[in-house]
């Protein structure tokens, strides 16, 4: 059905995480596959396995990136094992390299050594060794995104991630253009490109409007801002991604990148990173992730920058991501793992993680206090597309360890480079869609 309404909410995750975490086996075995499947024998069997009275079950909770954003779960962590050190439950952090995840989940899986917890960006690939929670205390209901399989919770929402627009504040003020941080005041982008030019004309120090990331996240936001779809909501068979839409929006972004537009040929094919561009004090305004605020927080000292509300098309649109957390089945230690994650996500303390790690939350009700200003503007994008149906689904529920990696951001880098026009976009991508994805049509 399609909707009257002209907001959207986008769940770009399994697209980003595919190209890493795509390609799980689900061969070994069945004595996960039908732990998870039998779910309710599940604390009957965490009960036999678990550690003798008296003794301190220990939970391995594997994990990329910790250090860098803060350390907000290892403090966690150190206040769990606190509260929990007489009740003989102790967590332990592995931090490895995100890029070595995969390997070392199906590895370990292979040989039934499996870690007690994981945070990581997808779950449905490793759906075969993942404990369902329908005996926990937590629901689908508690979080912004669908962490659920064929009915039933896997994994809990731990930290959302989203697309944003941040300005150099300081270029703007001296060129004297105001910028949206209501939505009242939010531009189109016609008014967004006019204000770009009017910024690097009276700014010496500016010689780029606009930097984007090199990310197929990125693309698809702007794609979706001008009214894109992957598939028909009427026919979740049929690829819809040709369409006048579509091409109104690639024929816009490649404006961008054309001599004399707003942005660098060289950022958009990632010969340059958009970040480091940004930090110059170049450039007048960066598409970006929400992540890049701690960056920017610490690292930039030559002007002043600011996040806010991002053009929109027919849609107000921004792609969501973030990461899960969730236990593992056949570990022994499912009884335990789902202690750690309802006390994780009492109130509480998953306000204090938030707060410390300057997340948004991927839990409903939760207000962080955030160190780092501007923040907001980021739940502010979520909350004006949230209400509206995640057309593109399909990709994550239907598709499931279908790698289809980064076809539209390889189609742009194309594009970008003279090769293609709009319609080989359209055409790239809908050709590696049907060789990747199975039971679809064009």
């Amino acid at each position: 059905m399609r909707k009257t309404k002209k907001l959207m909410a986008l769940t770009c995750a399994a697209l980003m995480a595919s190209a890493l975490l795509a390609g799980c086996s689900s061969d070994s075995g069945s004595a996960e596959t039908t732990a998870a499947a039998a779910g309710g024998d599940t604390a009957a069997a965490a009960e036999e396995e678990a550690a003798p009275s008296g003794e301190t079950v220990e939970l391995e909770l594997l994990i990329s990136d910790d250090t860098l954003e803060g350390g907000a779960m290892a403090a966690m962590v150190e206040k769990f094992n606190e509260e929990f050190k007489d009740q003989g439950i102790q967590v332990k952090m592995n931090e490895i390299a995100y890029a070595d995840m995969q390997t070392q989940i199906q590895n370990r899986a292979a040989v039934n050594e499996l870690p007690a917890l994981v945070k990581l960006s997808n779950f449905r690939n490793y759906i075969d060794y993942v404990l369902p929670l329908d005996g926990s205390s937590l629901t689908q209901d508690d979080f912004s995104r669908d962490g659920s399989y064929d009915g039933k919770l896997y994994a809990t929402m731990v930290n959302d991630t989203a697309v944003g627009l941040i300005i150099n504040k300081t270029a703007f003020d001296n060129a004297g253009v105001s910028y949206p941080t209501t939505e009242e005041e939010r531009w189109t982008w016609d008014e967004f490109i006019a204000a770009l030019n009017e910024v690097v004309e009276k700014n010496d120090n500016i010689n780029t409007g606009l930097v984007i990331d090199h990310s197929q996240q990125r693309i698809q936001t702007i794609l979706y801002q001008f009214g894109m779809q992957y598939f028909d909501p009427a026919d979740e068979t049929r690829l819809a991604f040709r369409s006048d839409k579509t091409k109104q929006g690639i024929d816009f972004i490649l404006d961008m990148y054309k001599e004399g537009g707003v942005s660098k040929a060289s950022v958009g094919t990632g010969t340059e990173n958009a970040q480091d561009v940004f930090k110059t004090g170049t450039v007048a305004a960066h598409l970006a992730g929400n992540w890049v605020m701690n960056d920017y927080t610490e690292n930039i000292t030559d002007f002043e920058w600011c996040p806010v509300l991002m053009p929109k098309g027919e849609n107000i649109a921004t792609c969501l991501g973030g990461n899960y957390l969730y236990a593992m089945n056949g570990t022994g230690v499912e009884e335990e793992s789902i202690k750690f994650l309802e006390w994780f996500y009492q109130p509480e303390n998953y306000t204090e993680y938030c707060s410390i790690g300057n997340y948004l939350p991927g839990m409903k009700g939760i207000n962080p206090e955030y160190t780092v200003e501007g923040l907001d503007i980021f739940n502010m994008e979520i909350n004006a597309s949230i209400d509206q149906p995640n057309y593109d689904s399909t990709i994550t529920n239907k598709h499931t360890g279908e790698n289809w990696d980064n076809v539209v951001r390889d189609a742009f880098d194309r594009a970008i480079g003279g090769e293609l026009d709009s319609d080989g976009v359209m055409d790239y991508v809908i050709n590696e869609q049907l060789k990747i994805l199975s039971d679809v049509h064009e």
